[in-house]
């Protein structure tokens, strides 16, 4: 490994479920950073498996599906299995999503996107959204049990006919306390890629006396402004990349360390 790579044998914390860690941990190593993973979240399917079959079922009969994340994409796609739903997604109705990622999601199953914010958070994917779709048509939204509901207030609110479909839920890795606990005295950068894995990660480090000034001596890289807010309500000293996904949180770390934060 070379000295001049970037981040040159800064420890970087990843607290974010095991399998989305791998190409997070790849990143990190490219530039020459020493990952350290410990998970504080992992998704689990919704228990709600009879209103799930119904929905999935009746999918046909709507104009529109937004999809507000990768998991929502990869549960959506497991429950079609696990039913035995051929769901003919790509022909009966259009789709929006959140962002990039969860558009490539699809894109790996054949399907393109016909709506993408600029702006990966769900307030920018309700407004782009408004652009598109007329009241009258029925939107439904997969989305997990942590999900902001600002999404489906505003499609409400401007009287379109909404369904909500939690696929998935989100649970804390209790077990991984005393190990998250350790690794954040070791690290150099920690990162948070959702205001649940903020959430859980006080919860663990809450018995930790004074956890806050040790965060606060690291460096805290928040994947966007939602996870941010989260961050700000513990006073948590963070930065935030200008494109909210896990390579603009890369570059802003390599920024920081070449002094043009």
């Amino acid at each position: 490994m070379s000295q001049q790579a970037p981040l040159f044998l800064k420890r970087v914390l990843i607290t974010r479920q095991a399998e989305q860690a791998k190409s997070f941990t790849a990143a990190i190593q490219a530039v020459g950073g020493i990952p350290l993973t410990v998970p504080v979240l992992s998704f689990v399917p919704a228990a709600n498996r009879t209103y799930i079959q119904r929905v999935l079922e009746q999918l046909h009969t709507y104009q529109w599906i937004i999809f507000t994340s990768q998991n929502g994409v990869e549960f959506f796609f497991q429950w079609l299995n696990l039913l035995n739903i051929n769901s003919g997604l790509a022909k009966s109705c259009k789709i929006a999503v959140v962002g990039k990622k969860t558009g490539e999601a699809l894109k790996k199953r054949g399907i393109k996107p016909d709506v993408t914010p600029e702006e990966y958070i769900a307030e920018s994917l309700l407004e782009a959204l408004m652009k598109e779709a007329k009241p009258h048509e029925k939107v439904l939204v997969v989305r997990g049990n942590l999900a902001r509901p600002i999404l489906l207030q505003g499609l409400d609110e401007k009287g379109y006919s909404v369904t909500d479909l939690v696929m998935y839920e989100t649970v804390q890795n209790k077990a991984s306390r005393t190990e998250l606990q350790h690794a954040v005295e070791k690290a150099d950068i920690i990162t948070f890629t959702s205001s649940s894995t903020v959430n859980f990660f006080v919860d663990m480090m809450d018995s930790k006396q004074d956890w806050l000034s040790v965060i606060n001596e690291k460096v805290v890289v928040c994947i966007g402004p939602i996870t941010a807010q989260t961050a700000a309500k513990y006073e948590i000293e963070h930065i935030v990349p200008e494109e909210y996904t896990i390579n603009g949180m890369i570059e802003k770390m390599v920024d920081y360390f070449k002094g043009n934060n």
